[in-house]
């Protein structure tokens, strides 16, 4: 037996294969809501909610889709273990939480030390910060429910589940909350990895900035309705947040596109590539309707200097779990 467990900073997706082949797949959002107080009739009323909660000293703690839609209501921000794509610095119940909410989509290892492959972001290119750390501590709260925590690169995991028929070669873009994940293989030889911590939350923070609103109702609407290609399609009432919005994907995609130029170019002089290989988009920042479009727009303007040999661009399989059976392949052929 062996599991996965795709560990992002707004959506943690876990992965095992069935007894008849299939691979499963479950998921809760990353974040949680805090409320003073704990009064047991509160918690009654969460109860008969059915509204997932933990307790930690005299505080409740809601978490999943219900801390956001408690933050919406209260008018206030989710508050989320991890920031940027890592564990977020000083959030002291971030170990807590995340203990919590991997224990309720992987369970304990069925077996003591069962295998189990959980996501790690590239080294950001724009923070002083590397991974080391992170990873250290998700290692820890997986060995803490049993497993044999192995670490992997995300974005790589994405060529591992989409690009069997490139023999595993693929520049892969992880569009996370957190942060945009890059990964550059080659029949599975690891070229070029790294991350921007600018991707989702940037894009819902600066969206919330130039429009007066909050990120947790700016995310309420990227994940309503929005097409990229057409600000008006959609509630004329959030009409300016959608705009907003489309601006700061336009940003983005530039700013990401750029980065991997830059990047190849400074790291990538020994990995010549013999033939062209698909670019694969990926991640809960690439759902809104029309994000493949809006990317093609953004490759035509770096096109002629990119220095990748680009076969095509398509989306992943499915945006949300790639990552998570990608690792799930590397755990079923794992060998020590």
């Amino acid at each position: 037996m062996a599991k996965s467990v795709d560990i992002g900073t707004c959506f943690l997706v876990a992965a095992q294969q069935a007894d008849n082949g299939e691979i499963k797949t479950k998921s809760i959002r990353d974040a949680f809501f805090d409320m003073e107080n704990n009064d047991p009739s509160v918690k009654n009323m969460l109860k008969n909610g059915k509204i997932n909660y933990i307790e930690a000293g005299e505080k409740l703690y809601i978490i999943g889709d219900s801390a956001v839609t408690m933050a919406n209501i209260f008018k206030r921000e989710c508050r989320r273990p991890l920031s940027k794509g890592v564990l977020a610095p000083g959030e002291l119940e971030a170990e807590k939480v995340l203990l919590v909410l991997l224990e309720s989509i992987l369970g304990k290892a069925s077996t003591p030390g069962e295998i189990c492959y959980y996501s790690i972001p590239g080294n950001p290119i724009d923070r002083n910060i590397d991974v080391v750390y992170h990873a250290a501590m998700c290692g820890k709260i997986l060995s803490s429910l049993g497993y044999k925590a192995v670490a992997m690169n995300e974005s790589a995991a994405i060529v591992y589940s989409n690009c069997a028929k490139e023999q595993f070669s693929a520049l892969a873009l992880s569009f996370g909350a957190g942060a945009v994940n890059v990964a550059l293989l080659y029949n599975t030889i690891v070229g070029m990895t790294f991350s921007l911590s600018t991707s989702g939350d940037y894009i819902d923070d600066m969206a919330a900035k130039a429009t007066g609103s909050t990120m947790a109702r700016i995310q309420a609407i990227k994940e309503k309705h929005l097409n990229l290609l057409d600000a008006s399609d959609g509630d004329p009432k959030t009409f300016r947040e959608r705009e907003a919005l489309i601006i700061y994907y336009k940003s983005l995609i530039l700013k990401t596109l750029d980065a991997i130029k830059n990047r190849f170019v400074k790291t990538g002089s020994g990995f010549e590539l013999p033939e062209s290989i698909p670019l694969i988009l990926s991640g809960g920042t690439a759902l809104p309707k029309g994000f493949k479009e809006l990317f093609e727009e953004g490759f035509k303007n770096v096109k002629d200097t990119f220095t990748i040999p680009i076969s095509e661009i398509r989306m992943a399989n499915d945006l949300l779990s790639s990552v998570a059976q990608g690792l799930l392949v590397a755990a079923l052929n794992y060998t020590e």
